[in-house]
């Protein structure tokens, strides 16, 4: 059975650019990018939890649902935590005098 990284903590070799690139990195489409992929588990999740519930020939089993749960719910748990890093920033850098 292979392990894969979860998608929002793998490099993103197509959204950042290196340096010799001489591309800018816009933090704006880099976060954008991160939301969707974030809602894509939670989105996933939420749809394998509802094929279980109904059952039929195409369910997925329930170690599928609970894998799913967990990646969307520690994606969202890092992207609360990256949030609060960020808010914690803006706060220290207002409280900065010149």
């Amino acid at each position: 059975m292979k392990i894969n990284a979860l998608p929002i903590l793998q490099s993103n070799n197509h959204s950042l650019k290196t340096e010799n690139e001489n591309q800018n990195i816009n933090f704006q489409d880099v976060f954008k990018e991160t939301i969707e992929k974030v809602n894509g588990l939670q989105m996933e999740a939420n749809q394998k939890s509802i094929d279980f519930a109904l059952g039929g020939i195409n369910a997925p089993d329930i170690h599928e649902v609970m894998i799913s749960m967990e990646k969307a719910s520690l994606a969202l748990n890092l992207t609360i935590e990256i949030r609060n890093k960020l808010v914690e920033a803006y706060q220290e850098i207002m409280r900065m005098q010149v």
